[in-house]
């Protein structure tokens, strides 16, 4: 007698397809999600570095700031209500009707002797950063109306001042403060995964 033997009946080939499109669907599903979190990861890090590089540039320009013995009672021409209790090179500016700026004189990167200015303000949501061209003699070329983006998606920046017996303090300071002994940088990001508020202090000579 023959041995009987036994296939696959249709219900079990079409269990069996199901099982492994099931498994396809979980394995797809579990792949995506693992690209979506890298992606975001990715994007998280180029934002904070973003940041970084931001607070290391506003940090090297006030750290490179010209002090009294270079620019004594020095103020940018036709500009009005300067802090007289922070250092000659460093200015929080306030025109009529315009944005507030933070202005920098600093000594330039080629190292020679040369100073630049430096402005810094907040263009809608977009952070902004100007450079002048260096120079040896007063008054310094200003730094030019249309400047870099150095950051997106900024709600705020904000410049303090600590006061000794005070704390910190909004800018410009009123005439008779005594002097700033360090800045307080904020910048307030509301949208992207990196959103919150950042910090950075520089302590003043």
């Amino acid at each position: 007698m023959h041995s009987r033997q036994h296939g696959f009946t249709l219900i079990e080939v079409l269990v069996a397809l199901m099982l492994m499109a099931l498994v396809s669907l979980i394995s797809w599903r579990a792949l995506d999600s693992v690209e979506r979190t890298s992606e975001r990861l990715e994007q998280v890090s180029e934002d904070i570095m973003s940041l970084m590089r931001v607070f290391g540039q506003l940090d090297r320009d006030l750290r490179l700031h010209a002090d009294n013995s270079i620019l004594p009672e020095y103020h940018p021409v036709g500009q009005a209500v300067v802090a007289r209790s922070l250092p000659a090179g460093i200015n929080y500016i306030r025109t009529d009707g315009g944005v507030p700026y933070l202005q920098v004189i600093r000594a330039a990167p080629a190292d020679n002797g040369t100073w630049q200015q430096v402005r810094w303000w907040l263009e809608g949501t977009r952070l902004m950063r100007a450079i002048a061209p260096a120079g040896r003699q007063l008054p310094l070329p200003e730094p030019p109306q249309k400047g870099t983006v150095v950051l997106e998606d900024v709600n705020l920046f904000e410049v303090r001042a600590w006061l000794p017996g005070r704390g910190w303090t909004n800018l410009p300071l009123p005439d008779g403060s005594p002097n700033a002994t360090g800045l307080e940088i904020t910048l307030d990001r509301t949208t992207g995964p990196d959103a919150g508020r950042y910090r950075k202090v520089v302590l003043l000579p």
